[in-house]
């Protein structure tokens, strides 16, 4: 051990800055990381916090040395408010039972056959979409692909029908998504048990979404089948040693993880590619071009993706530019060394896939949207490219997001071409990174190329 910190901006110039940060997170650590390279250090009541934009940084901590760093952290804790210890927030051996309970529902064959959720869905929404354009109207395209991603986890993971309940449950989402991060954000807050106007809007809005997980998970037991899907596996679970069932509430803790995370994030994504596109004609009409020429016409399906990798690349793109999990956090439980410097035992890690994916050492121009770079036989250096995060607790749906939302783009983007209805919007670093205000978008329809 060096036992020297990496170096950073002093507690004085912290202060300085505590009005700039809350306001632009994002804007903060990819020039902390200018300033200071690859490991900067600062205080927050004394606890040091060490912000890390190196690939060996990011396989020391996710991967080589993953057991010595815990999900201990403000950000995670925040979220328990709503998951609990679902896959996303819990830790140790409970997380490893349950991830390996979770990861049959994420297999291979299961995600070849997504075509078959999302597709009929995708397509109820072009149908909207068609008399949206008919009326010149102007769509939130936030919460287009909010609803339509809600009802394909509802489908895919529980083999439910959200699609009545979208529009509800995607406010009641971010409601309570935002209500954390206010709290996370302020350092005085109001206790959670009093009754102010964000309180309460915050325990209505998760009650909702407690009513209708618990309704999921009464409804398939009244069936007294478990069924095949992920809440089925779950339901019919049993621990090795005591050959017990699962408690209602882990149960619920995983559902609502994958209600929540599964869905949110892959909006999120999409939401930001249609933006990209709309700013960048060239690489749009590349996209359709391929489409065309693949599909004739006709919907995708699973099948098509391998002969569509620019439309794969354009997804892969605005997932560097717009990682939806924008920020990854650790609590080391032991003294480590990351790229030559010291982690003391109970720092924070701020790992920031925003501020990595846009460093200039390893990317070529990396604020500009190059879709091609994807292209590469090669592609990007090891550890420089985490949308999903890394190592063993990388995301166990980033095949089911990737394979969504490319079908969702290229069923969407042979039918219409979408335009900004105004200027872009300010992005909101929130739990993922969102359009303050909406994504708002005018359709026009499109003559296939022949």
């Amino acid at each position: 051990m060096t036992g020297k910190l990496p170096p950073g901006p002093s507690d004085r110039e912290m202060l300085s800055k505590i009005r700039s940060i809350q306001n632009d997170p994002l804007n903060f650590l990819v020039e902390l990381s200018k300033e200071y390279g690859s490991m900067a250090c600062f205080r927050v009541f004394r606890l040091p916090v060490l912000v890390v934009t190196s690939p060996e940084g990011v396989k020391r901590i996710l991967q080589d040395n993953h057991a010595a760093y815990s999900k201990n952290t403000i950000q995670y804790n925040a979220l328990k408010a709503i998951t609990g210890r679902g896959l996303l927030t819990n830790d140790g051996s409970d997380w490893l039972r349950q991830r390996r309970l979770a990861q049959p529902a994420f297999a291979r064959p299961r995600m070849q056959a997504l075509d078959q959720i999302i597709i009929p869905a995708a397509a109820t929404m072009l149908e909207r979409w068609e008399a949206a354009r008919k009326a010149q109207s102007v769509l939130d395209i936030d919460r287009e692909m909010m609803q339509l991603t809600l009802e394909v986890v509802g489908k895919a993971l529980f083999s439910i029908d959200l699609s009545g309940d979208a529009r509800a449950l995607t406010g009641a989402v971010l409601t309570t998504l935002d209500h954390i991060v206010y709290r996370a954000r302020n350092m005085v807050t109001p206790p959670a048990f009093l009754p102010t106007p964000r309180n309460l809007r915050f325990h209505r809005a998760l009650a909702a979404l407690d009513q209708a997980v618990y309704q999921m998970i009464a409804s398939r037991k009244r069936a007294g089948d478990p069924g095949d899907d992920l809440l089925g596996m779950l339901l019919a679970a049993r621990d090795a040693e005591t050959g017990q069932p699962m408690s209602e509430r882990q149960v619920r803790d995983e559902l609502m993880t994958m209600l929540v995370a599964g869905h949110e994030t892959v909006a999120s994504a999409l939401t930001w590619t249609w933006m990209l596109l709309a700013q960048n004609p060239p690489a749009r009409q590349r996209m359709q071009a391929e489409i065309d020429t693949v599909l004739q016409g006709r919907l995708p399906t699973s099948a098509d993706l391998p002969g569509l990798p620019y439309t794969a690349a354009v997804f892969a793109e605005a997932l560097r530019l717009y990682p939806p999990a924008w920020l990854i956090t650790r609590q080391a439980l032991e003294d480590d060394e990351v790229d030559g410097f010291h982690v003391p035992r109970g720092a924070l890690l701020v790992l920031s896939p925003y501020a990595l994916q846009r460093q200039p050492a390893y990317w070529h121009e990396p604020g500009a949207f190059l879709p091609e770079r994807f292209l590469q036989p090669e592609g990007p250096p090891r550890f420089t490219y985490i949308p999903f995060g890394a190592g063993p607790r990388i995301c166990i749906g980033n095949q089911f997001a990737q394979v969504e939302g490319q079908l969702i783009l290229a069923a969407a983007a042979q039918r219409f071409q979408l335009e900004m209805a105004g200027p872009p919007p300010r992005v909101e670093a929130l739990v993922t990174l969102r359009p303050q205000g909406g994504m708002h978008m005018r359709l026009t329809a499109r003559q296939r190329v022949r």
